[in-house]
């Protein structure tokens, strides 16, 4: 893929003549394939434009001067593209400097009046193949998004639904080349505070911080961070569960110095220490109502302790039922590679507690446990032996809550199979 001018669209049309009769017009006849790739448009292709329609539109077009060859680009709706002789001109200068095109202020201005569709596509073909630097991003259609998340700041606030327009309502894939997985989590979140369902607003902001801590914030324009960080403070002061991940997603997004949630230990211990079989402990984050110790001893044992300080409540015990078990994402990596844990928290009076026990990796390694606390519905896409390491590491109490949230899962849920794979393991009961 590494011509110059092809398509920005999956799916083109030939300008005559026409494919072979009973055949789709789209691809010449394959629609299922993706135009951007097909080997006709490796080479000698040049950008314009071409009439189509009744009244003779100019749309988006690629021709070939050899084989006269002409072909329309189609939106998702097998729609041609409109774009004038300005827009097409703008489109080739950006491609003959693929793929590091500069995007000048002035060629800035230039792409954010091409349509919605048209920047879309120009900078979801750029994100794939090219560096385009994170102000490219900014000519998206964000407008939406910001009216969105005000409406789910105001919600979080306890305030009346906001009337939203159309494109808030449905913010569709039209920002998603700039970050994938925050658009519709908000949407989720948005859904489930108005309706309300408490188990879809939880994994909605749950998806979300996940989602905004993945993306790169200079990509997004200021007031979009600015709403999105506002968003996200809201969930760390009515959601204790998600309270830590949050905070440091809002931290990302205003550019907030704050302690992370990482730590690197070393298995291989001093002799001194391997001597007296002593341990090595690590304190994550700082001195919050959340808190991880991480523990590696000279016999190259990893523990890892949480504790989320939330008093028994009523309101605690109504996140506890959307969560379905409250479990706490740790990551530990060491050479390039890492391993997902999960720690299961006990209820407690004053707080939520786990303890995972786990081999630690040879040499040095990191911890990291910077994601937000996660429900059963966390773990509907983790395979079965994923999950049986975290298991098996978990503390008697540990071990109750995840054969509880087991019990309560759907049919299929991989943590019943995993529970039943440590049965047949032998593990304890």
């Amino acid at each position: 893929m590494t011509a110059v001018h092809r398509p920005l669209s999956d799916w083109v049309l030939r300008l005559g003549p026409a494919p072979s009769p009973g055949a789709s017009p789209i691809n010449d006849g394959d629609e299922r394939a993706d135009a951007r790739g097909l080997p006709l448009f490796a080479e000698g292709w040049v950008r314009g434009t071409a009439p189509a329609g009744p009244d003779r539109t100019p749309v988006l077009a690629l021709h070939h001067p050899d084989s006269a060859l002409t072909y329309v680009e189609l939106d998702d709706c097998g729609v041609p593209l409109p774009v004038d002789e300005t827009g097409a001109d703008l489109i080739d200068r950006l491609e003959g400097s693929w793929p590091r095109p500069g995007f000048a202020p002035a060629d800035l201005a230039a792409v954010t009046a091409l349509s919605p569709e048209l920047r879309y596509l120009l900078l979801h073909r750029l994100s794939q193949e090219g560096a385009p630097p994170p102000h490219a991003f900014h000519c998206l259609p964000w407008g939406p998004v910001t009216e969105l998340a005000s409406a789910v700041a105001r919600l979080l606030d306890g305030g009346e639904p906001p009337a939203l327009s159309p494109r808030a309502l449905d913010l569709g894939h039209w920002v998603t080349p700039a970050a994938t997985g925050v658009t519709g989590p908000l949407e989720q979140l948005h859904e489930g505070l108005t309706i309300p369902d408490p188990e879809l607003a939880a994994r909605g902001g749950t998806a979300l911080c996940s989602g905004l801590s993945a993306a790169d914030p200079a990509r997004f324009p200021a007031p979009v961070r600015a709403a999105l960080a506002d968003v996200v403070h809201r969930l760390a002061s009515v959601n204790p569960f998600l309270r830590h991940a949050a905070g440091l997603t809002a931290d990302r997004l205003t550019g907030t110095v704050s302690d992370t949630f990482v730590t690197t230990l070393d298995s291989d211990l001093p002799k001194a220490a391997a001597a007296d079989d002593r341990t090595v402990v690590r304190r994550l984050g700082d001195d919050g109502p959340f808190t991880v110790r991480a523990e590696v001893t000279a016999g190259g044992r990893l523990t890892v302790t949480v504790e989320l300080a939330v008093e028994a409540t009523a309101e605690r015990e109504r996140l506890l039922d959307a969560y379905g078990g409250a479990f706490v994402p740790v990551r530990v990596s060491a050479e390039g590679r890492g391993l997902r844990y999960w720690v299961a928290l006990e209820a407690r009076r004053r707080w939520l507690s786990g303890v995972l026990v786990v081999p630690a990796a040879r040499g040095r390694f990191e911890v990291a446990a910077e994601d937000a606390v996660t429900g059963l519905w966390g773990l509907s896409g983790v395979a079965p032996d994923q999950l049986l390491p975290s298991l098996a590491g978990a503390n008697r109490a540990g071990l109750q809550v995840w054969r509880a949230a087991a019990e309560r899962s759907p049919a299929g849920h991989p943590l019943r199979r995993a529970v039943r794979l440590l049965d047949e393991q032998g593990g304890t009961s």
